[in-house]
């Protein structure tokens, strides 16, 4: 079994143990965390990601970022850079519920969890979350470092752009473009593209706020 590190305890760190014991290609070593300490779940935290280098080190080669929905999406981003410039391998993470075509492509660091749908010619970028329940239909391209929530539907052809988030049950018609560093808010429903650096929410979705 390959030895992974999981960074950042939480609920979402739990959902990752989930998958990485789902697939069993893995042996968690344990978990790093600046705030808890013992344990999550069954699995020891062994303090904080100053010791990264030295899991990396005794041979520890991949790693998986256990920290979910921030306000700052960035932080994720950030962390993954850390990681790969310790030299960690990042896995691909499939929960064996989740449904992948196998024309799509999904790049590393990226979890999809239990009851997502990806489909044909989907092109899933690196770090991001496909959260459970979400569906991701034909010739979507997906930027890095974004997180689909739960129950999201994302129609054929839509383009979504890098550290964007797509809220818990929001719908995006066909063939429409989302910009980068966009929040799409929960529930909403979106029909037009949506630029760079916003905030749209409702039914219809519209613009409501432009971030600085």
């Amino acid at each position: 079994m390959k030895k992974i590190v999981i960074v950042g305890a939480g609920g979402h760190c739990k959902v990752i143990v989930d998958i990485i014991r789902s697939i069993n290609q893995y042996e968690i070593v344990g978990i790093t965390d600046k705030n808890i300490k013992g344990k999550l779940l069954d699995i020891p935290i062994l303090g904080n990601d100053s010791i990264l280098k030295e899991l990396y080190d005794s041979k520890v080669n991949y790693a998986f970022i256990g920290i979910g929905g921030l306000k700052n999406i960035n932080i994720r981003n950030e962390i993954y850079n850390k990681l790969k410039k310790i030299g960690f391998k990042l896995p691909v993470l499939i929960h064996k519920k989740a449904i992948v075509s196998t024309y799509a492509k999904i790049h590393e660091g990226t979890c999809v969890m239990a009851g997502a749908i990806i489909n044909a010619e989907a092109d899933i970028g690196r770090n991001c979350i496909i959260n459970t329940g979400s569906i991701i239909e034909h010739d979507c391209k997906i930027g890095n470092n974004t997180h689909i929530s739960p129950n999201s539907a994302i129609a054929g052809g839509v383009n979504i752009g890098f550290n964007t988030h797509i809220g818990i049950g929001s719908s995006i018609i066909q063939q429409r473009i989302i910009g980068n560093n966009v929040t799409i808010g929960a529930g909403a429903v979106v029909i037009d593209n949506i630029p760079n650096n916003s905030v749209a929410v409702g039914v219809p979705a519209k613009v409501i706020k432009i971030k600085e």
